[in-house]
């Protein structure tokens, strides 16, 4: 299958998983919800979503691997909550049942089919902000031989300026120029980072959570840069949608300990739509995010996502700022 029937059909899955998300949200108005045990949250729309997605993909793409957040097996043991999926998720497609349920969701670890080139998939990224009523996103990649080739994020909350329509999804890749579109009907708009922008007026884009960045580091930063002080914070890749049209100037993601690595799935999207767009993606150090070491970037430390002209001085300034942490590898 061609990459532009590929984009056509991986759309129409990010839309409804959008759409499934919100269906859930505005049912359960963001209190239904568990606990991983790792102790994130997790909803009731982060299986639904997932299990939308990976059915549809594999419909499109049978030979292709799917790496995906959520497991089937923390459902096994909860038919309840099993059957409160199926309800929601039988909107979109009503053949499903308990047992098709488990078997789609089992199907998100696959890299081993092919391992150079596979689905990544985060049914919801930014759970937290999904819960308070903020930004989240369905983020689907297509990865070739490391690299993301194709990035779609839904953002179901995202409002762009003065626009009334609320909810974006954004997308490009390798050969597709960096887009966004407010509806399944709408004419996409090709969208370009902010690379021209004097750096009083750039901003930096940052997490909501105080635990997924330092904000103290951040007004460091702007200063050393010069860049504005006005800081755009929201949840999930949602920040790499703000960066890829020029809502923002860049975006970094520090290490929260030594040794941690980021997941693929949690990058894979939003590098490929900021490349796209124009924008340049590296780890801390500069070196390019490799996707093919399974599913953490096992051989990167951090992530900053810029414009492109802003990538070098931020690069540096970062190094005068963390001088411990630049040695961590």
């Amino acid at each position: 299958m061609i990459i532009s029937e590929i984009l056509k059909h991986a759309l129409d899955a990010v839309w409804e998983a959008s759409h499934c998300c919100e269906t859930i949200a505005e049912n359960f108005r963001h209190n239904d919800s568990q606990t991983k045990g790792d102790a994130s949250p997790v909803t009731i729309a982060d299986y639904a979503s997932q299990a939308l997605l990976i059915h549809r993909l594999t419909e499109m793409t049978p030979d292709l691997g799917i790496v995906a957040e959520e497991e089937g097996d923390e459902l096994k043991s909860q038919p309840e909550m099993c059957d409160r999926i199926v309800e929601f998720v039988r909107e979109f497609e009503p053949k499903l049942t308990r047992d098709n349920l488990l078997s789609w969701m089992d199907r998100g670890n696959q890299l081993e089919k092919d391992p150079k080139r596979f689905w990544t998939l985060d049914p919801i990224d930014g759970t937290k902000g999904y819960l308070r009523g903020g930004q989240y996103a369905v983020a689907l990649s297509l990865i070739e031989r490391g690299k993301p080739i194709l990035g779609i994020l839904g953002c179901p909350r995202y409002q762009e300026g003065d626009l009334k329509h609320k909810g974006m999804v954004f997308y490009g890749g390798a050969d597709i120029p960096a887009a966004m579109v407010s509806s399944e009907t709408a004419t996409p708009r090709t969208i370009r980072v902010c690379d021209t922008v004097p750096p009083p007026e750039a901003r930096l884009c940052e997490s909501v959570e105080s635990g997924h960045t330092s904000h103290e580091r951040s007004a460091k930063l702007i200063d050393i840069l010069g860049i504005s002080k006005d800081v755009l914070r929201m949840d999930s890749q949602a920040k790499y949608a703000a960066v890829a049209h020029g809502a923002a100037a860049l975006y970094m993601r520090l290490p929260v300990k030594k040794g941690y690595r980021e997941k693929i799935w949690d990058h894979a999207a939003g590098v490929a739509v900021i490349e796209a767009a124009g924008g340049k993606v590296t780890d801390l150090n500069g070196k390019k995010l490799d996707f093919s070491l399974g599913e953490t970037l096992s051989a990167n430390r951090g992530v900053l996502a810029t414009n492109g002209a802003l990538h070098h001085a931020t690069l540096a300034a970062l190094q005068t700022l963390t001088p411990e942490e630049s040695k961590w590898e």
